[in-house]
């Protein structure tokens, strides 16, 4: 009967970390449909100037979310006034909520690292990352949809 406790004991004290690293956390990516590479389909902003079509005015936003949890890719804002033109590259890291909220880790300072996105399907069935967020008066809203796995 001891030698069986202390069996039991030994299994649970080696198996039961074993099993909860395995398991993971909510936030990791690993497998999930939300990984691929997504593009800029709407990025719009709007503040005291007025509204603005970010793609028709050249700006572009690329990034693939691998399913190690890393980003690649670039975003470009086209010049506006007195903005000049603005390049980031997108490396980084990317997190996705049990609820499909996506939220990225990067080193370039820009809206992509202080917004929340939100990860859906669009009606056609493509995946889609929606966010929307004010930053010093100018609203930024933007749709990325996914172009490769």
């Amino acid at each position: 009967m001891r030698q069986s406790l202390r069996n039991t004991r030994a299994l649970l004290l080696i198996g039961l970390p074993a099993i909860v690293l395995a398991c993971g956390g909510s936030d990791e990516p690993s497998d999930t449909p939300i990984a691929g590479t997504y593009a800029a389909t709407f990025f719009q902003t709007t503040g005291s100037s007025g509204q603005r079509n970010e793609i028709a005015a050249g700006s572009t936003l690329t990034i693939t979310l691998a399913a190690n949890g890393t980003t690649t890719g670039h975003l470009h804002v086209a010049a506006s006034g007195s903005n000049p033109v603005f390049d980031a590259d997108m490396a980084g890291t990317w997190t996705a909520t049990e609820n499909h909220i996506v939220t990225f880790t990067q080193a370039a300072d820009t809206f992509v690292r202080n917004m929340d996105f939100t990860w859906s399907t669009d009606i056609q069935g493509i995946s889609i990352l929606t966010g929307d967020k004010a930053f010093s008066g100018t609203l930024i809203r933007i749709t990325l949809s996914r172009v490769s796995t």
